[in-house]
């Protein structure tokens, strides 16, 4: 039987984020959670249920998606693997940055978009019509509200950290203080989001992980 492997998406982004990297993966059994920030939602809101998640599965998830996981997953998973990812955004990250894109996103929810995603190192992904602004806005209030720490000091299986040096939205160390540095594996670029600026590595360090704890 494949492996299985989960993959969550970050905020501002959707399953699409995985397409290349799953597509260096033929041999492992790939599903995604989709909170519909773009495009249509296959799950969404922000909540999900017991039989989404197959037994003994690996979670691959991305910046919120990681957050989001450590705070809500019904079971723990097999293994764990976090991409630009936290336990807790705000803080460190000042709550007033999180208001300010809040209402800019009401107020201009491309153009906020836009600056975002430019952030993270990329061009947009998504034309205005293609933004859920409310589900945008319920993730922003996860990021201001949610926290995941207890959910990473209760992780009892294999974890796998993936990081940028150059990552604008998550520091090196934001990073190195949530997991320890000697634990993060580095991209020496690619920013925030590495799964569509280093698909392959990702690939690859995922494909690692996978062959070192079987």
């Amino acid at each position: 039987m494949k492996t299985a492997i989960v993959f969550i998406h970050g905020w501002g982004f959707n399953g699409s984020i995985w397409r290349e990297i799953t597509a260096h993966l033929p041999e492992f059994e790939t599903s995604s959670i989709e909170f519909g920030f773009v495009g249509e939602a296959a799950n969404g809101p922000l909540t999900i249920s017991d039989n989404t998640i197959p037994d003994n599965a690996i979670i691959v998830a991305h910046s919120l998606g990681v957050l989001w996981a450590l705070q809500h997953l019904p079971k723990q998973p097999e293994g764990f693997i976090s991409i630009c990812g936290f336990d807790r955004f705000s803080p460190p990250v000042p709550r007033g940055d999180l208001l300010i894109m809040k209402h800019g996103l009401k107020k201009n929810p491309m153009a906020q978009m836009s600056h975002f995603w430019r952030s993270c190192g990329i061009a947009p992904i998504a034309k205005a019509e293609q933004l859920n602004q409310s589900a945008l806005i319920e993730g922003l209030d996860g990021l201001m509200n949610w926290d995941g720490r207890e959910g990473h000091e209760n992780l009892t299986c294999p974890v796998h950290i993936l990081a940028a040096l150059d990552d604008e939205i998550v520091s090196k160390r934001m990073s190195c203080d949530i997991w320890g540095e000697e634990k993060i594996i580095w991209s020496p670029s690619g920013g925030h989001a590495l799964p569509l600026t280093r698909p392959k590595w990702c690939a690859d360090q995922i494909k690692q992980f996978v062959e070192y704890d079987e």
